[in-house]
C-alpha cells in the first residue's frame, strides 16, 4: 500500500516500527487503563502480509492508527486497534481513516467482501464513527470478565496452588442438564483441517444464525497463513465440532420429515492468546452455538478429561522439550457467539460474563 491523501494537511501510510514506536506509544499510553496491548502486537502485525497497519499522520505525526487485516478465506477483512492520539481526538479522525479502509478494500477487487470491526458497547465515541461509514450492528462477542476469573482458585497468574475446573471454581455444575451430560464424547469429532472448520461454521450458521465465524478475544479467528495459533490447535486437536438430530413435538404447520427433526450443532476449539498475561494459562476457548443444549454439551466438553490431556500435552513440554505427565484442567478465559440463549436459569446467563460487552459491526 502506498501513501494517500485524506483530508487537508493528512496522508495515510504504513506504520514504520522504527521511527514510529515513540509515537505509538504516547497514543496507546492511557488506553486500557495503561494496558493497551497494541504496542505489544504491532510488529506482529508489520510481519504480517495479510495486514497493513496504517498510520493517519498530520505535519510528520502519526495522530491515528490502525490494522488492516484481510481475511481471504472467508471473503473478509477485519479492521481493528484503531486508536487516536488524545491531543487529536473529536476531529472526525476516526471517520476518516475507516473511510479509507473502506476504500482500501474497493481498492484491493475484492468483490462481495464484508469488513468486520468491534468494539465495545461503552464506547460510543467509537460506534458513532462506524455508522457514520456505514457499517451496522451484527453481532455480540460475550467474553467471561477476566477480573472474575482471576479471583477462581488458582486461576490468577503467578498462583502456585492448583486450579479448579472453571464450573465447580463458580459453583454452576448445577445448571448442566443431565441430557447434555449423557451426551456420548464419541459424537464430539475433531476437526483435521481448516476447510473442515470453515464448513462447520458456514453450517451453524445456515441453521442456527450464528455469525459464521469463531469468536475470539474481541476478534474474529479466522484461518490464515499468519494465524499459527489457530494451526497448531487444529494439528493437536483442539478443534471440536458436534451435531445431533433430535425429534421434535409435531404442529399442524409440520408437513415433512425435515420438519419434524431439530438440529443441533457446536464448534468448540481452543487458542492460545499471547495477550492474556493475568491468567495462569493464555487458553482461550471459544464456543459457537445456537441452542442450550448445544452450548452446555459443548463446556461439559470443554471440561472432559480428553481435552484436558490434549491441552496438557502442548504445556506440559518444558523449554529442553521434556514431557511431564501431570494431567489437570487448564484455566481458560471463555468467549462464545451471540447466537447462544441468555436466558434466565441457564448456564450462559449464570456465566460472569464482562458488563461492557464487544459489539461486532459489518459494512458490506
Amino acid at each position: 500500500m502506498t501513501s494517500m491523501k485524506t483530508t487537508d494537511n493528512y496522508k495515510l501510510r504504513l506504520y514504520n516500527p522504527t521511527t514510529d514506536r515513540s509515537a505509538l506509544d504516547e497514543i496507546c499510553a492511557n488506553v486500557y487503563g495503561g494496558s493497551d496491548y497494541l504496542p505489544k502486537v504491532a510488529d506482529t502485525y508489520v510481519a504480517d502480509p495479510m495486514c497493513s497497519f496504517l498510520a493517519l499522520e498530520q505535519n510528520g505525526i502519526i495522530v491515528a492508527v490502525a490494522n488492516y487485516k484481510r481475511l481471504p478465506l472467508q471473503n473478509s477483512v477485519w479492521i481493528e486497534a484503531v486508536r487516536t492520539h488524545p491531543n487529536h481526538r473529536n476531529k472526525g479522525l476516526a471517520t476518516s481513516l475507516l473511510r479509507e479502509l473502506v476504500s482500501l478494500s474497493r481498492e484491493e477487487g475484492i468483490s462481495n467482501v464484508t469488513i468486520l470491526t468491534c468494539t465495545i458497547e461503552s464506547n460510543i465515541g467509537m460506534q458513532r464513527a462506524f455508522e457514520k461509514v456505514g457499517f451496522r450492528a451484527c453481532n455480540h462477542i460475550h467474553t467471561l470478565s477476566f477480573a472474575a476469573l482471576k479471583q477462581l482458585p488458582g486461576w490468577e497468574a503467578g498462583c502456585a496452588s492448583d486450579q479448579q475446573p472453571l464450573l465447580t471454581a463458580l459453583d454452576l455444575d448445577h445448571l448442566v442438564s443431565s441430557e447434555a451430560r449423557s451426551i456420548d464424547t464419541t459424537r464430539w469429532n475433531t476437526v483435521s483441517s481448516e476447510n473442515e472448520l470453515l464448513i462447520a461454521l458456514e453450517q451453524c450458521k445456515s441453521h442456527g444464525g450464528t455469525c459464521g465465524y469463531l469468536p475470539g478475544l474481541y476478534e474474529y479467528i479466522v484461518p490464515s497463513p499468519s494465524r499459527t495459533d489457530l494451526r497448531k490447535s487444529i494439528n493437536h486437536g483442539l478443534v471440536f465440532t458436534w451435531n445431533i438430530v433430535l425429534d421434535k413435538e409435531i404442529s399442524s404447520c409440520d408437513h415433512d420429515n425435515d420438519s419434524l427433526m431439530k438440529i443441533e450443532k457446536a464448534i468448540l476449539v481452543f487458542t492460545k492468546d499471547e495477550r492474556i498475561s493475568s491468567l495462569k494459562s493464555q487458553w482461550v476457548c471459544s464456543i459457537v452455538a445456537y441452542t442450550k443444549l448445544a452450548f452446555e454439551a459443548a463446556m461439559v466438553h470443554a471440561h472432559s478429561s480428553e481435552v484436558a490431556k490434549r491441552l496438557q500435552s502442548l504445556e506440559s513440554t518444558d523449554e529442553n522439550g521434556i514431557h511431564h505427565p501431570e494431567i489437570h484442567m487448564q484455566p481458560f478465559c471463555l468467549v462464545f457467539d451471540g447466537a447462544v440463549p441468555l436466558d434466565d436459569g441457564t448456564l450462559a446467563h449464570a456465566l460472569p460474563r464482562v458488563t461492557d460487552q464487544c459489539v461486532v459491526f459489518s459494512y458490506a
